[in-house]
């Protein structure tokens, strides 16, 4: 640092800055808070159901505990929307 910017008074935080800085850690805690909120409701969701449930299919059952058929589930419709969304996009795009 040059003898000149020594003798420069510093520029002061306008208010407008400190409310993005402000606005931003806010953020941080907010996303930090929401991300054990649900890291908690999924362990709760796991503890609730690890109980064995039948599942009755078409040509046969079986036995499986129900957290897994969520999961499974859930991901089978996870899947099938991207799918049924990528499908969706090809269809309707304009031609080239």
């Amino acid at each position: 640092m040059t003898e000149e910017e020594r003798q420069l008074p510093a520029e002061e935080e306008s208010r407008f800055r400190r409310g993005l800085r402000q606005t931003h850690r806010t953020g941080l805690w907010a996303a930090a808070i929401g991300a054990i909120a649900v890291l908690v409701y999924i362990i709760l969701l796991i503890v609730e159901n690890s109980h064995r449930v039948t599942v009755h299919y078409v040509f046969g059952t079986s036995h499986t505990r129900l957290i897994w058929l969520i999961i499974v589930c859930g991901l089978l419709g996870w899947l099938w929307g991207i799918a049924t969304s990528a499908i969706i996009r090809r269809r309707t795009r304009r031609p080239r």
